[in-house]
């Protein structure tokens, strides 16, 4: 990926993190401002109704208090029907056809139709009477939402001429007395205050919310975008990039070098190989050059076939050349490097292929590759004395190759280190026993790459087991050839 797409690439990924913690953080705000809205429609709505009150309780007072000088005529009583009660509901009668609003007097055992209580003031005139004061909700009238408010009317020694005692006896007006002392519940005013109105404005003012939110948050990310673009995503970016270019470099620069060195590391092998078979009088000590030149020129090519191969397999570009293999053949190449690395070191080596295994459908140098990685870490790591085994056998359309040795064993909390790339000895971060750190993580990625496995088993001072299972197709013709 070009610098300029990484570079699109996470400023997208940043627009689409701070998209979802925009609808996170609204969602929430959202539901606290709705939350926030209805309790302050409430309050509104409260303080409202209660300013009405008042505002009827004081016309009340008004009449009560000039009740005698409406009823005498120059010192002659003169009942003209007007008190507190009509005058309070002619207020409201008038309040109510001017406003939206609805105002009412309520009471039990009413003596006008008018004042008879619905439901809810029935039950606020039952909270009166238990000493509350004022009874209110947020509930339906009439089919639309509104904020209903009742509050107590108490009788006042006003009030008693008409309503208090004896009771049963009829007032001015011709109605009965109920008997009422002072301070007994003597009705309410009702108030429906409908919400409409409020809650549109309340909506209109969370839109304006909405609105500049929203704003806000695309100011604030295309700020943060800018900052991060600028001062952290393009030096990453740039940085990566040169890092890339670098890796890049090394990598070709080690497949040219390892190539180049293959070239004079065959020619040595091969002249080696001619040395031996014309040098049929050579002494003991020549022999002996001969195979440690052979030997080691083996070692250094399967080291740097490695190398090779770690480029490959990082770079994608690892073809496979898949052909009929017959597996005698591979471990006859295994056995041939092999063999002298082990007499050398004075360890017992043994190749075997079990019956029964039919020609498939692989990379022979994959499977070559696999089996000399497999025993040379077997060798590094056993003492003089000690024995490798190889076996090739057959599972069911699956390729098994065991490889067994005797040596120091990997201790079970190293194990899950072995295959890591530049560690040679299980658990450490040097190549100390004098390999490349890469022959098993080659395994590794050689198995998972046609679909196989490998497993290890191994316990500290017992020696080790690593299995590698590899499905595999058999040739067009798997007829075993008589050996």
């Amino acid at each position: 990926m070009t610098a300029s797409g990484t570079h699109r690439g996470l400023w997208l990924r940043f627009v689409l993190l701070v998209g979802m913690a925009a609808v996170l953080v609204f969602a929430v705000y959202f539901a606290w401002t709705a939350q926030a809205e209805s309790s302050e429609n409430e309050r509104r709505a409260l303080a409202e109704a209660r300013t009405l009150s008042a505002q009827m309780d004081a016309s009340w007072d008004y009449i009560d208090s000039i009740q005698e000088r409406i009823n005498y005529t120059h010192g002659v009583f003169d009942f003209k029907d007007v008190y507190c009660s009509v005058a309070g509901k002619a207020i409201a009668v008038r309040f109510t056809d001017r406003t939206d609003y609805s105002i009412r007097y309520v009471r039990e055992n009413p003596r006008s139709g008018t004042d008879v209580p619905d439901d809810f003031e029935r039950a606020a005139l039952a909270s009166f009477e238990r000493g509350a004061d004022e009874y209110f909700a947020m509930t339906d009238y009439e089919g639309s939402p509104a904020f209903r408010y009742v509050s107590v009317l108490r009788a006042e020694p006003g009030c008693l001429s008409c309503h208090g005692a004896p009771a049963g006896e009829k007032d001015v007006t011709g109605f009965i007395k109920e008997g009422m002392a002072a301070q007994d519940v003597a009705g309410a005013v009702s108030i429906v205050l409908p919400m409409g109105t409020i809650q549109a404005e309340s909506h209109a003012d969370l839109a304006a919310a909405v609105v500049f939110f929203c704003v806000l948050m695309a100011v604030v990310t295309v700020i943060l975008g800018w900052g991060l673009s600028r001062w952290v995503a393009f030096p990453i970016v740039s940085e990566n990039d040169k890092l890339r270019r670098e890796a890049e470099s090394q990598s070709n620069f080690l497949s040219i070098v390892t190539h180049e060195l293959k070239t004079p590391l065959a020619a040595i092998i091969a002249l080696t190989e001619l040395w031996r078979r014309r040098c049929s009088s050579a002494t003991e000590e020549e022999a002996r050059i001969m195979d440690d030149i052979e030997m080691n020129s083996h070692l250094l090519l399967g080291q740097i076939n490695n190398v090779l191969d770690t480029v490959r397999l990082d770079e994608g570009c690892l073809g496979a050349n898949v052909e009929d293999v017959d597996v005698y053949d591979v471990v006859a190449l295994v056995r041939r490097v092999a063999e002298p690395l082990s007499l050398r070191q004075g360890i017992s080596f043994t190749a075997t292929v079990e019956p029964g295994i039919p020609i498939v459908r692989a990379d022979r140098e994959m499977l070559r590759r696999i089996s000399m990685n497999l025993v040379g870490n077997a060798v590094r790591y056993t003492d003089a004395g000690g024995s490798v085994a190889l076996c090739l056998s057959w599972r069911a359309g699956v390729l098994v190759i065991d490889v067994r040795d005797t040596g120091a064993g990997i201790a079970p909390e190293e194990i899950p280190f072995v295959f890591d790339r530049f560690v040679s000895k299980p658990g450490s971060q040097h190549t100390g026993e004098g390999g490349t750190g890469l022959g098993l993580s080659i395994v590794k990625r050689y198995a998972e790459a046609v679909g196989g496995s490998v497993e290890v088993r191994s316990e500290l001072g017992c020696g080790s087991q690593f299995v590698v299972e590899l499905p595999l197709e058999t040739a067009a013709h798997p007829e075993e050839e008589d050996r």
